[in-house]
């Protein structure tokens, strides 16, 4: 048998009395009214073991075979390693016989280690064969009936634990009518449960019954609520919202929530404003509010809190109000933490949405009113980011119902919010600009929505106006204003008041403008956002008569010529009026002072940037009718002969064609069109033109792309007339290559809008290039022709191809074996539009001709060729889907292709991949399995070509199959892995850990291991390496999800919502899971400490407690903190290089007398290297620095002897200068000589044997540094010797002390 799990904790374990060990008659006989209930046998067939109890008694215990352990669940992505397999997903419903749904998530996620799971399915068992013996059905009301019964019957903690978890799975799918005509009996058994282990502490079981109470609750009609047992039920769950266990809390609160939210009631068509046990539950909760002066009342107002943010938006109207008023009465505690859970409270009532009925607007406004006095100090970050997130939502609720009381109060806010900017927290200034920004979305949009609106509403509008233009005013006077953010703020503020034209803004303009314009201005790319959004919201006219560029006749502001370069980005709409009226006198200007010797090239840039604005103007011009005919010479000019400019003059073209084609405007249509004659030819000469650079190749690609657009509203006379001129040109004798690769890309062009002789005229100029392989250009030119022919969605292509069809399918035939690289790619193309334009592709030539050349093409060098190759293999397959005989067909052709030469072969296993991929439903698992193991026999090819394609394959197939599918082949893929070519498989080796992977990820590794032949170490190696790797990213996975989570808990949260009736139904179907016993848990994480708060006052402004306005001077920061680091930088001392300075700057070096008494030079020798060294704390150096660094004892030793009073005056010299090396030269840096330390030498006294105590410092002490040099083998013997001498002189100090203090008795 298999090893059976310990328990985690054996505190609680039973244990035989002290000379008991041999009693044969225990207390606890469970496992002996199992073998009485029948465990492991089959009533209805014979007795004794069968295969089947075996099977069951296996999967109880962990020991099925290893291929039976295979998770099979697809969406499983991490592995179950050692055996932890939950092998009893399927034996659980086999076991119990249950068919009812209710059970099916218990059923399918049985636990078989957990107790309460065996015991919730002995129960199920038991019912559901009492059920079926009396000729039951199984329905939920036979069930829910079963149990009751059971529960009145049962009487172990385990049994009754179990009966109401599975009461509670099964209360969900009971009738409506059978739990109100049950109620009163029903609630009264969990009632006598629920007082019975109340104070037995049995978690478990007031967690379920609970559960099951606020289960009942939800099915009773409001006539049901006035009974006063129901209440009693009610009040029963509402005493648990502040229980100490937190599970127990969540569940009571989950209930409340549920019953509030999601009770039937509630869910009608026509139900009532709020839930009938809203009165209740809001009495109770103020009653809890009120306890915040008792002792432990804190912590009951933080869990009640924490149930109102949920459920508040569900109370009457009347008890909000006192709620809310409770709320601003404990935030006067000035407890940080209850602080933040009343706005947490406060945002869970405005984030809802609450209607006039609920929270009425007079109310909502003097809530915001009121939670001015209990605004955070500016410099504390967190409880001011959660009080404007408030105070967000307020004003958001408040504009919803009514906007002439938010218009009213929204100015002060914002006014606040700006006063918040100056902050000197980053985080606050952030939070502020977000509140500001959502405040002018939400509540200053909607009063410029109209004219109306904007007229009734101006008085407000200006004031904000004012307010957002206030701080712009003082930018030379105050630097520490976050301009970024303002200018941010303003360039909003433009996008929702530009459509008033107020006056005000103009004024701002021109503020940015000078901003822009100062050369010191550290956020001109803020500056240029800002004005960006007011030439969107004002219209590029306004703005350039607000900041003219021209200030004379002949003058141009060259400082303001950021602005050209603005228009152009930032100009949505405008009209050609606009370009001729403004923009073109300055071009002309422009292009005038070009042609001067001094600053002529400046000009000439800016007319550049003139002519690149009309691209932008023409993108939605509304005069095109009325001013075109104005520019068209000019703009045909431009092209022809103009070279800078002419890139944007064909934009602007191409853009006013392709404007006027999406509005269907046939005016400006016409408008157009009517100079195609005039622009057209000019075009076409100058793609004819050969290019002498790369600027000019680009200016023909533009001038191509605008040819095609212009042809669609030319006319089809003219169309025609330019189709004959370039077939004359194509003719010409002395044209060389490049004209006539160009013509033939106008004709491809034209040939769309031509007739159908003409068409066919071409097309037989084109079939003997096909024909062709020495002509490469016209061949490539030809096959292009045929895709843009062939892929056409003209009427006249469509009809061409439809009549020629199989002749130009025979074409493609005869023409394959005549086919250069570089027409590849046009080549396939067209043939993807030969097969979707095909009526019956299956069993015809065409289609065994151009299979084999798709396969090739998908190791193709060119890319474009590749991905145009598996593009054709999935079209042919698109062809088959609703025949499946003929897609196997077409499967067996391209497996066929295995059998071929190595390239061939290898292109054949990169197509099935793409089949497999793209079609795995529809290829059958016979096919898909017959493949596999072709790419299984081929994977151990020696060949690398052939074995990185099966390795491909093989990857596919495991990432898009199901994982019961692939489990039937896995050994077959493991084997193929493993008996791998070694060149092949160390040159493949991140091919094959990928897919041991994806593998060990389904499978676990056990599995894949144990199928790894035992011989094969390396792969084995590789397994237990992949394998680690994946349980690190794992760990840090679930370390990332701890903390991201951590920090939800613990900051305040403006995103959060209160659970929706969905969320509530989801958080109790996931409570099934925490049917265990509340065990004691090791807690590995350390408790947060308490958040403290600082009083911020000085010595003439005292802080009144009783002021409601103090909780701006109560801080969560200590108070100037910030400011401590830099108050310590500007305290350093200067740099003291070891010499004395005059006042007039002269350096002042002693020359000190010299002493020849050899005793005193040793004792201050010993005094200066003690004190010298102190901070020595190098311990990681090598054995040969540490012989160099420390001081020898014997003078003789060294090579070079000095004299002692030489060696004394250098010691001494060195000990007393101050000087540190720094810089180059003779001032860099040299690594000083380390000198040995004593351990406590510090407390030594210089005068007398022992220690002395130290002023400032604490009682003589001393540590054994632990230093590298200690595990040195040679130092060994010295090392002891030093730690022996330490331990007798404590031992003997010791003695000392003990003999003093008897004296001293």
């Amino acid at each position: 048998m298999g090893k059976i799990a310990r328990l985690g904790s054996r505190k609680k374990a039973k244990r035989w009395p002290k000379g008991q060990s041999s009693n044969s008659n225990p207390e606890t006989t469970k496992h002996r009214e199992r073998a009485t209930w029948m465990f492991f046998k089959d009533f209805n067939g014979t007795p004794g073991i069968t295969t089947e109890d075996l099977q069951k008694h296996d999967a109880m215990q962990h020991i099925l075979p290893q291929i039976e352990n295979i998770d099979i669940d697809g969406d499983q992505v991490e592995s179950t390693i050692e055996g932890t397999v939950n092998s009893a997903d399927t034996f659980a419903s086999t076991y119990s016989n249950c068919t009812n749904i209710s059970f099916n998530r218990f059923l399918n996620h049985f636990q078989s280690k957990s107790l309460i799971h065996k015991e919730m399915l002995a129960v199920l068992s038991a019912v559901t064969e009492v059920i079926k013996q009396n000729g039951g059905s199984e329905t939920s009301t036979e069930y829910f009936a079963a149990l009751m019964s059971t529960l009145e019957a049962v009487d172990t903690d385990t049994s009754v634990a179990a009966t109401l978890s599975l009461l509670e799975m099964g209360l969900r799918t009971v009738p409506k009518n059978v739990l109100n005509a049950q109620f009163g009996p029903a609630s009264q058994i969990f009632l006598q449960i629920l007082t019975k282990y109340i104070e037995a502490e049995n978690f478990l079981i007031i967690r379920h019954c609970l559960s099951c109470l606020s289960l009942l609750l939800r099915f009773q009609e409001a006539a049901v609520w006035l009974n006063s047992s129901t209440m009693q039920v009610l009040d029963a769950i509402l005493s648990f919202i502040i229980h100490i266990k937190p599970k127990i809390r969540k569940v009571a609160q989950h209930g409340i929530c549920a019953i509030l939210k999601g009770s039937d009631l509630m869910r009608s068509e026509s139900c009532p404003v709020y839930h009938p046990a809203a009165p209740q539950v809001a009495k109770h909760c103020i009653n809890q509010l009120n306890t915040a002066c008792e002792p432990g009342g804190i912590t009951s107002i933080l869990h009640t809190l924490t149930l109102l943010k949920d459920i508040i938006h569900q109370l009457p109207k009347l008890y909000i109000k006192t709620i809310c008023e409770g709320l601003l009465s404990i935030m006067g505690l000035r407890n940080v933490l209850v602080t933040s859970c009343c706005l947490q409270t406060l945002h869970g009532l405005f984030v809802s949405r609450p209607s006039e009925i609920t929270l009425p607007s007079q109310r909502n406004a003097q809530i915001i009113t009121a939670l001015y006095d209990y605004q955070p100090p500016v410099n504390d970050a967190q409880p001011t980011l959660a009080w404007l997130t408030v105070m967000q939502e307020a004003h958001c609720n408040l504009i919803q119902n009514s906007m002439d009381m938010c218009a009213a109060i929204v100015p002060r806010m914002l006014e606040k919010c700006i006063e918040l900017l100056l902050s000197d927290k980053q985080e606050v200034i952030s939070g502020t600009s977000h509140t500001m920004k959502i405040l002018l979305q939400d509540c200053i949009g909607p009063l410029c929505e109209n004219e109306e609106k904007a007229k009734r509403y101006k008085v407000i509008i200006d004031q904000v106006i004012d307010m957002m233009y206030k701080p712009t005013k003082y930018q030379y006077l105050d630097t520490s204003i976050p301009f970024d953010n303002i200018l941010h703020l303003i360039g909003l503020l433009f996008q929702i008041t530009g459509k008033t034209k107020n006056p005000k803004l103009l004024d701002i303009l021109k503020t940015l403008a000078e901003l822009r314009d100062s050369y010191n201005f550290a956020c001109n790319a803020v500056a240029e956002y800002a004005i960006g959004s007011a030439i969107k919201a004002l219209g590029p006219r306004v703005v350039l008569h607000t900041l003219p560029l021209q200030t004379g006749k002949d003058t141009i502001n060259l400082e303001r010529s950021w602005l050209l370069p603005l228009l152009k980005d930032c100009i949505t709409h405008g009209s050609l009026s606009f370009f001729t009226d403004m923009l073109l006198p300055l071009a002309v200007i422009c292009n005038t002072k070009s042609k001067e010797p001094v600053g002529g090239k400046t000009y000439e840039f800016l007319v550049t940037q003139i002519w690149a604005i009309l691209p932008s103007l023409c993108n939605d011009a509304n005069d095109v009718k009325d001013n075109f005919k104005n520019i068209a010479k000019l703009l045909g000019t431009i092209i022809s002969g103009v070279k800078d400019l002419r890139l944007s003059v064909m934009a602007a073209l191409r853009k006013l064609i392709t404007k006027a084609t999406e509005n269907d405007n046939s005016e400006d249509i016409s408008e157009l069109a009517r100079f195609a004659k005039n622009y057209l030819p000019v075009l076409f000469a100058l793609y004819t033109t050969k290019p002498t650079g790369t600027d000019e190749e680009g200016h023909r690609l533009a001038t191509f792309d605008t040819i095609k657009i212009y042809l669609t509203i030319t006319e089809k006379v003219l169309a025609n007339e330019l189709f004959d001129k370039a077939l004359t040109k194509l003719g010409d004798a002395d044209a060389d290559d490049f004209f006539k690769e160009s013509v033939c890309d106008l004709i491809r062009l034209l040939v769309e809008y031509t007739d159908i002789d003409r068409l066919q005229k071409f097309y037989e100029m084109c079939i003997p290039y096909i024909e062709d392989k020495t002509k490469r250009k016209e061949q490539k030119k030809a096959y292009r022709f045929m895709e843009g022919l062939c892929g056409s969605e003209k009427e006249i292509c469509k009809n061409f191809v439809q009549e020629h069809r199989r002749e130009i399918q025979k074409m493609m035939i005869a023409s394959a074996t005549k086919l250069i690289q570089t027409s590849k790619g046009a080549r396939i193309r067209c043939l993807i539009h030969l097969v979707k334009s095909h009526p019956q592709l299956e069993k015809t030539k065409f289609l065994q001709a151009i299979i084999p050349e798709a396969i090739l093409c998908v190791k193709d060098i060119n890319q474009k060729c590749r991905t145009s190759a598996y593009q054709l293999l999935n079209v042919i397959a698109d062809k088959f889907l609703e025949k499946p005989e003929y897609l196997k067909e077409y499967t067996d052709m391209v497996i066929a292709g295995l059998g071929g030469e190595q390239k061939y072969c290898s292109c054949t296993l990169l197509a099935l991949a793409s089949l497999t991929y793209h079609y795995n439903g529809c290829l059958g698992i016979e096919t898909l399995e017959e493949i596999l193991g072709h790419a299984c026999l081929l994977a151990v090819s020696p060949t690398r070509e052939i074995a990185e394609s099966a390795l491909s394959y093989i990857k596919v197939y495991i990432t898009v199959m199901p994982s019961l599918i692939i489990a039937k082949s896995l050994t077959k893929i493991v084997g193929a892995l493993s008996d791998m070519n070694d060149d092949c498989k160390r040159h493949f080796r991140q091919k094959v850990r990928d897919i041991f992977t994806k593998l060990i990820r389904k499978y676990s590794i056990r599995t894949i291991s144990g199928m790894v032949p035992a011989s094969d170490v390396i792969l084995h190696k590789r397994l237990k390496n992949i394998h680690k790797v994946e349980e690190i990213k794992k760990k840090s996975r679930e370390l990332k999800k701890i903390k991201q989570s951590e920090k939800e808990d613990t900051d305040f949260n403006a995103k959060r919502r209160p659970k929706s009736m969905e969320d509530l139904l989801a958080d109790s179907e996931e409570e099934f899971c925490d049917t265990e016993e509340d065990e004691p848990k090791r807690n590995n994480k350390k408790r947060t400490s308490r958040k403290e708060a600082w009083i911020k006052e000085n010595e003439e402004n005292i802080v009144d407690l009783i002021d409601p306005t103090t909780a701006r001077n109560i801080t969560t920061t200590q108070p100037e903190s910030a400011n401590m680091e830099e108050s310590v930088k500007k305290l350093k001392e200067p740099k003291d290089y070891g010499f004395k300075i005059a006042p007039d700057g002269r350096i002042i070096i002693k020359d000190d007398n010299q002493k020849n008494d050899s005793d005193t030079e040793n004792t201050k020798r010993k005094r200066l290297l003690s004190e010298d060294n102190t901070d020595d704390d190098d311990d990681y150096e090598d054995d040969e620095e540490d012989k160099k660094s420390i001081v020898s004892a014997n003078p003789a030793s060294r090579k070079r002897k000095h004299s002692t009073n030489s060696d004394t005056a250098s010691l001494k010299s060195f000990a007393t200068s101050k000087y540190r090396a720094g810089g180059s030269g003779i001032h860099r840096p040299i690594k000083m000589k380390r000198m040995e330390q004593t351990p406590g030498s510090e407390y030594r006294a210089h005068k007398a044997g022992g220690d002395v105590k130290k002023k400032g410092k604490p009682d003589p002490y001393a540590y054994l540094p632990l230093t590298r040099a200690a595990l040195n083998k040679r130092k060994k013997k010295k090392m002891a010797t030093k730690l022996r001498g330490i331990v007798a002189g404590a031992k003997k100090g010791a003695q000392i002390g003990m003999k003093n203090k008897r004296s001293n008795k």
